[in-house]
């Protein structure tokens, strides 16, 4: 029997949505069972409803921002074993220290080749698959793929190590400020070389 990744998209942009989606459903290796949601509130509720392998959150979305959605996610103890890849259009810089602080595995700057996409897919999907293997996929009698349930953990099992710690957003904020700022500055000295000149 083949047990395809659930894939979770979540964006409001209907075009893109369905872009993604369509294209996600063609890749073969592996192949994938690919669920839609046009909200940030959406998505949470088929999050938890389906345990996804993966979740694919747009930022900017109405009702519950992408970064809400993944902090939620991060925060409900049935998808500890679910990836999350961010795409966003604010910047990779940006990216790079807001994507950690909220708990995404990935993120994706908008506009992306596919390319890009399947390898952050796929290796979301591989880093998180150890933490899968104790959450199988329900199937029904016909073989099709149900609900994920977890297995209860047996009394004397290895306990969790505490998370590793996360930028706080006022940090994120001060250094995001000072590289600002120490840009700024680089490009004042520069000028008053060039003047100097």
């Amino acid at each position: 029997m083949d047990i395809r990744p659930v894939v979770l998209v979540a964006d409001d942009e209907p075009t893109m949505r369905e872009m993604l989606a369509r294209h996600l459903r063609t890749l073969t290796s592996p192949k994938l069972e690919v669920i839609e949601a046009a909200d940030g509130e959406e998505a949470l509720r088929l999050a938890r409803k389906h345990l996804p392998d993966l979740v694919l959150l747009d930022v900017m979305m109405p009702e519950m921002s992408g970064w809400e959605v993944c902090k939620k996610i991060r925060e409900d103890v049935s998808l500890a074993h679910t990836g999350v890849v961010m795409l966003t259009g604010i910047g990779e810089h940006l990216n790079e220290m807001t994507s950690p602080l909220y708990g995404a595995d990935a993120f994706i700057d908008k506009p992306f080749e596919f390319g890009e996409l399947d390898e952050k897919v796929r290796g979301a999907l591989l880093a998180r698959a150890k933490q899968r293997g104790d959450i199988p996929h329900a199937t029904d009698s016909n073989g099709v793929i149900g609900l994920a349930k977890a297995v209860p953990r047996k009394k004397g099992s290895k306990k969790k190590r505490p998370a590793a710690k996360r930028p706080t957003k006022k940090k994120v904020k001060r250094t995001i400020a000072a590289k600002k700022s120490s840009k700024k500055k680089k490009t004042k000295k520069a000028a008053k070389k060039r003047r100097k000149r």
